[in-house]
């Protein structure tokens, strides 16, 4: 009897052992963190090594998610980020009795280029000329490509953006900031009255988020008083094609309609923009503002928007007084119409927000623009 109770007492002695040491071993893993913040700010194109170490000689898996993708299963991560914004880092250890994670909110700030006391307040370069069809493009004075460039450094030279989706890009020598009230003016050459005559034009913004200096980042419409017009659409879409003649230049587009942009006897020419880098067709996407075309009395006229548009003689801007079109930068939008919170902008597009034929004297409705500036530069 002695013998049988030394002998369970030896068994339960090797199964409270035996239990022990699997308790030392199960145990979820316990990595040192380089980093302990959970927020983090790291500069553009700046490498940022995230690192863990063992504890003890302790061994277990590591995974690396950036924003819900797989990155890295080493015990560093490397974070050189090519675009501003703000991204999710997850961290997970795992061995068999278990896993630890760490999540990292990394902040990548917009690089800002800032005004110095000799930066200039009106466009210092212009990206990009497309205009759409137009009676005067193709004509030096005001439809060209050598007209364009004589937006920069003042706004006293009228140059056209056709018919439209016709657009212009242009950015500053610094990034504008968001401040109180409007942060750009536009110069156009609309007429009030009553018997108005304006080519409202649509206005965006865009960031330069990869550093770059290009406008190759996301862009943001300034919404003006007719962004949630139930006659405003959205996602609209155009397509021209070059007669490659002095010929009305057809055009279909994404609503099922179809229709011209027509010669007149006072410009002999293509209205199709033989600059343009496809010589058969021409497709423009934007947002369509409704037409405003029509007649006062005998007079044929096309009436301003309240406010939020170049080249438009607007009441809401004060464009008698100011001889501009005000835009403030807290107006922008993304392309689901959300608001979006930007404190610095550096390049603008402008770009002909109406389809609208007019009649053979006047020809097309057509946004000019006469240069810009930054309004918080005085």
């Amino acid at each position: 009897m002695r013998i049988l109770n030394y002998l369970l007492l030896a068994t339960l002695f090797v199964s409270v052992l035996s239990s022990c040491k699997k308790n030392d071993v199960a145990k979820p893993p316990v990595p040192i963190l380089g980093s302990v913040y959970p927020e983090i700010s790291v500069k553009l194109a700046e490498k940022y090594a995230f690192k863990v170490t063992t504890l003890n000689g302790e061994t277990f898996s590591n995974q690396w998610t950036l924003d819900g993708k797989a990155v890295g299963t080493d015990y560093t991560y490397n974070f050189t980020p090519t675009l501003a914004g703000t991204y999710t880092l997850v961290y997970k250890a795992s061995n068999e009795a278990g896993s630890f994670s760490y999540t990292y909110k990394i902040t990548v700030p917009v690089p800002v280029v800032a005004a110095t006391p000799t930066s200039s307040k009106y466009i210092s370069k212009v990206f990009e000329y497309l205009p759409a069809p137009g009676q005067f493009i193709n004509e030096a004075a005001v439809g060209s490509l050598e007209q364009a460039q004589k937006l920069v450094g003042n706004t006293s030279n009228l140059l056209t953006l056709g018919a439209f989706g016709g657009y212009i890009v242009f950015g500053f020598d610094h990034s504008v900031n968001n401040q109180t009230g409007y942060d750009l003016a536009i110069y156009g050459n609309p007429i009030g009255g009553t018997t108005p005559w304006a080519e409202p034009g649509i206005v965006m913004v865009s960031q330069d988020k990869n550093g770059n200096g290009l406008p190759d980042d996301e862009w943001y419409e300034l919404a003006g008083s007719e962004y949630n017009d139930p006659a405003t659409i959205k996602n609209y879409e155009i397509t021209y094609k070059n007669p490659k003649a002095y010929a009305n230049v057809t055009w279909t587009d994404n609503q099922g309609n179809s229709g011209s942009v027509d010669i007149n006897t006072f410009h002999k020419h293509n209205y199709y923009p033989e600059f343009a880098p496809n010589q058969e067709t021409l497709t423009f996407k934007g947002t369509l503002l409704r037409s405003t075309w029509g007649k006062y009395g005998s007079i044929f006229i096309n009436s301003a928007f309240a406010w939020g548009y170049t080249d438009s003689w607007s009441i809401g801007d004060d464009y008698q007084n100011n001889r501009y079109n005000g835009f403030d930068i807290s107006w922008a939008v993304d392309k689901t119409g959300k608001k979006v919170d930007l404190k610095t902008i550096d390049f603008v597009k402008v770009y002909t927000g109406q389809n609208e034929k007019g009649n053979a004297l006047l020809g097309e409705i057509s946004t000019e623009i006469k240069g810009a500036t930054d309004l918080n530069i005085k």
